[in-house]
């Protein structure tokens, strides 16, 4: 008897300690490294990668214009869902400059060819196969995206599946070429 009643108190005091710790434990900052991003306003590191013709294209040769850059892959259902309004963005904004670099992280250029024959893109795709860009640029999940302004300088980060042709986003675009 004497036993099992220090079990019962015993579980109780940890029960107590668990039940009484929980409310403060919301209000402790830890650190994400996703939500932290010192990259907004800082010049957009420089890389060069392939296109699909396995021409050598850099970030650095579209200076003086502005630049949406967004790494995705193949095997990302949100980057599939991505890409009509990728495609239908730079319709609408192609003849005012806006340059789309659409960057894989897939390991096999044969894979990026298979699906935009399913899948064309309007702009320009590169490969990073190595994730040399994406290791540049943080990239931490598929699809992410920068807005970088004419002068090369970041100026919006996104992650994740955005419709980009929302009046929000047009928005943002337009920010871009009142510079």
């Amino acid at each position: 008897m004497r036993r099992s009643s220090l079990i019962c108190v015993a579980l109780f005091i940890v029960g107590s300690i668990l039940f009484l710790s929980q409310p403060t434990a919301g209000y402790a900052q830890g650190f994400d490294p996703l939500l932290f991003d010192n990259s907004i306003g800082s010049r957009a590191p420089d890389f060069t990668l392939k296109d699909t013709s396995g021409k050598e294209v850099s970030l650095s040769s579209f200076k003086g214009k502005p630049v949406l850059l967004n790494f995705w892959a193949t095997w990302c259902p949100y980057c599939r869902r991505e890409r009509p309004h990728l495609n239908a963005l730079f319709k609408d904004y192609r003849d005012k400059g806006l340059i789309i670099l659409s960057v894989s992280t897939d390991q096999s250029m044969a894979r990026v060819k298979e699906y935009l024959k399913k899948t064309p893109a309007e702009f320009i795709v590169l490969s990073d196969d190595s994730g040399t860009a994406a290791s540049l640029y943080s990239v931490g999940g598929l699809p992410t995206s920068y807005l970088i302004d004419h002068e090369g300088i970041i100026r919006h980060r996104f992650m994740g599946l955005r419709e980009w042709t929302d009046s929000g986003s047009k928005l943002l675009i337009d920010g871009l070429f009142k510079n």
